[in-house]
C-alpha cells in the first residue's frame, strides 16, 4: 500500500514538472515573439529615419531643385576684404562753376535723373557780365565782319579806297578778337559750347546757370542750400550710376598671381546677410602698395536691385585654382547649399520617389564660394536637392520633435 501511494506521488510530481517546463517553454517562445517584433518595428522605425515626406502642395510651395553630385576640378576660392564702390565713370559730382549764390533745386535726394537734366539753378553777377560782354563783343564783330565784307567788294569795283578797306579790315579782326576772348572767359567760367551757341541765339543777358547732370543715375547727395553763397568749385550735388558698382580688393602679393581678368567673385556682406553677389575680375593693378605689400584689383558687380550700397564693407571669394594640387584634380562636388547641417552631422537631401527625401549623412572636404568637395557618403551622379535644401532640413527638424510629416 505504502509502494502504491508513493508511485502515485511520483508519477503526480513528474505530471506537474513537464506541464511547468511545457508552460514555460510558450512563454519563452511568445516572450521570443514579442521581442522579435519590437526588433522588427525598430528596425522598420530606424528603416524611416531621416525620411522627410511632403504633400505635392508642399512640395510645389518648396519649389525644390536638384542637381546631380559631379567629379570635376574644385577651384577653391581666395577671401580677401572688400569694399564698395562707385564705378569710376558711374559717378560724377556736379559743381557751381561760377562764383555766386544757388537760386533753386529742382531735384529730390534719391531721386532718378537723365542725363543733361537741370538739377538747380544759380545766380552769378559775374556770369550776367561775362555773357553781356560776350553778346556785346559777338555784335561787334558781326558787324564788322559785314562791314569788311562790303569794303572789299567796293575796293574791287574801284569804288572805295584801299585805305578804307584795310581800315574795315582791321576793325573787324579786333572785333573779332575781343569776342574770342570773351568767348574764352564764358569757357573758363564753366560754360560748354552748346551753352554759348544758345546764349548767342537767344540774345538774353541773364545772370542765371543751370546745374545740369552729366549722366543718368541717381542723386546720392545734394550738399548745396537755397541762397549759398558759392564759388566755383564748391560741389553742390553728386549723381551716381547704382547700376553697376566695382567691389575693390587688395589682394597679397604672393597671391595675385592666382588672379586672372574675367575670373568670377563671390560677394557676400555682413550688411545682407543670406545675400550672395556675382562679379568677374575687370582689372588687377600694375603697381604693388610698397606699405601694404597688396595689389588692387577691381571687380564688376551688377546692382540692378539697388541692394548694394557704395562704402560698404564686403568679402569677396575669387575662384582661383587649387592652389598646391593640379588644376585637373577632380573631386566629387555638389552646391553648397546641398549640404546642410542637421543635429551635428552634414547631410545631403537625396529624392527617393514623388514627396520623398532622404537626409543622406556625407562628409565634406575643400570647399569654394559655390561648391563643397563630398568626401564620403553618396556616389557620383547621384541627385541631390540644392533649392529647397533648408525647407528639408527644418521639416527633418520638425518630424524629430514629434510634429510629424508635412501635409
Amino acid at each position: 500500500m505504502s509502494a502504491r501511494i508513493w508511485t502515485l506521488v511520483a508519477l503526480v510530481l513528474v505530471g506537474l514538472g513537464l506541464g511547468s517546463g511545457c508552460t514555460k517553454e510558450k512563454a519563452g517562445e511568445a516572450h521570443a515573439e514579442e521581442a522579435h517584433g519590437e526588433e522588427k518595428h525598430g528596425e522598420e522605425a530606424h528603416a524611416d529615419e531621416g525620411l522627410v515626406r511632403l504633400a505635392p502642395e508642399a512640395v510645389r510651395s518648396a519649389a525644390l531643385k536638384t542637381e546631380e553630385a559631379r567629379q570635376k576640378p574644385l577651384e577653391v576660392g581666395l577671401r580677401v576684404p572688400a569694399r564698395v564702390s562707385f564705378a569710376q565713370r558711374g559717378v560724377a559730382q556736379v559743381a557751381a562753376r561760377v562764383p555766386g549764390r544757388l537760386a533753386s533745386i529742382e531735384v529730390n535726394l534719391g531721386q532718378r535723373v537723365k542725363k543733361g537734366q537741370v538739377l538747380g539753378y544759380l545766380e552769378s553777377p559775374e556770369l550776367g557780365r561775362a555773357r553781356a560782354d560776350y553778346l556785346s563783343a559777338a555784335t561787334k564783330a558781326r558787324v564788322a565782319e559785314d562791314n569788311h565784307r562790303r569794303e572789299k567788294e567796293l575796293f574791287a569795283k574801284g569804288i572805295t579806297s584801299e585805305r578804307e578797306m584795310r581800315e574795315a579790315e582791321s576793325t573787324f579782326v579786333t572785333a573779332q578778337a575781343e569776342r574770342n576772348a570773351a568767348d574764352g572767359r564764358l569757357h573758363a567760367l564753366g560754360l560748354s559750347d552748346a551753352e554759348i551757341a544758345a546764349l548767342r541765339g537767344n540774345e538774353h543777358y541773364s545772370s542765371r546757370l543751370s546745374a545740369i547732370s552729366p549722366l543718368e543715375g541717381t542723386v546720392v547727395d545734394i550738399s548745396g542750400t537755397v541762397g549759398q553763397a558759392v564759388e566755383a568749385t564748391t560741389p553742390l550735388f553728386t549723381v551716381g550710376d547704382l547700376t553697376e558698382l566695382w567691389v575693390l580688393l587688395d589682394v597679397a602679393e604672393d597671391r595675385v598671381a592666382a588672379v586672372r581678368n574675367g575670373q568670377g567673385v563671390d560677394i557676400t556682406l555682413t550688411a545682407l546677410p543670406g545675400r550672395r553677389f556675382h562679379g568677374v575680375v575687370a582689372y588687377i593693378g600694375d603697381i604693388v602698395n610698397e606699405r601694404t605689400r597688396t595689389v588692387h584689383v577691381r571687380v564688376a558687380v551688377s546692382n540692378q536691385d539697388g541692394a548694394l550700397k557704395p562704402g560698404m564693407f564686403a568679402q569677396a571669394e575669387i575662384a582661383t585654382a587649387t592652389g598646391a594640387e593640379e588644376p585637373a584634380a577632380s573631386r566629387l562636388v555638389v552646391p553648397r547649399e546641398a549640404v546642410q547641417q542637421v543635429d551635428g552631422r552634414q547631410v545631403v537631401f537625396v529624392p527617393e520617389g514623388p514627396g520623398a527625401y532622404r537626409a543622406v549623412e556625407v562628409r565634406t572636404g575643400a570647399t569654394s564660394a559655390r561648391e563643397v568637395e563630398l568626401v564620403s557618403g553618396i556616389a557620383p551622379g547621384t541627385s541631390v536637392i540644392t533649392q529647397g535644401a533648408f525647407i528639408l532640413k527644418s521639416e527633418l527638424s520638425r518630424e524629430s520633435l514629434g510634429g510629424g510629416h508635412s501635409h
